[in-house]
């Protein structure tokens, strides 16, 4: 058997409002909180594989700008200063 869209949206609020009614919700887990940069940087980047990750570190020390990093390995710029911030923090 097989639901379309409206039938799985249908299924899932009566599902939900069942759950309400029984008391039955899970609870949300809270977000642990990020303790320093170094911790947000890691968790930022946790994305890109160690590999990738001195790629763009070698990348950039040859000299390779941060936008054709980004367009090399196909990440956001944004992960590219997130990477070369965490080879920073480490002290490489």
């Amino acid at each position: 058997m097989r639901l379309d869209d409206a039938e799985i949206d249908l299924l899932l609020s009566a599902v939900t409002t069942e759950a309400q009614r029984r008391g039955r919700l899970p609870q949300p887990q809270a977000q642990p909180k990020l303790a320093g940069r170094r911790t947000a940087v890691e968790e930022i980047s946790h994305g890109l594989t160690k590999e990738k990750l001195n790629a763009v570190r070698a990348a950039f020390k040859a000299g390779v700008k941060p936008s054709a990093i980004a367009r090399q390995f196909g990440i956001t710029q944004s992960d590219v200063r997130n990477a070369l911030a965490q080879g920073l923090d480490r002290g490489t």
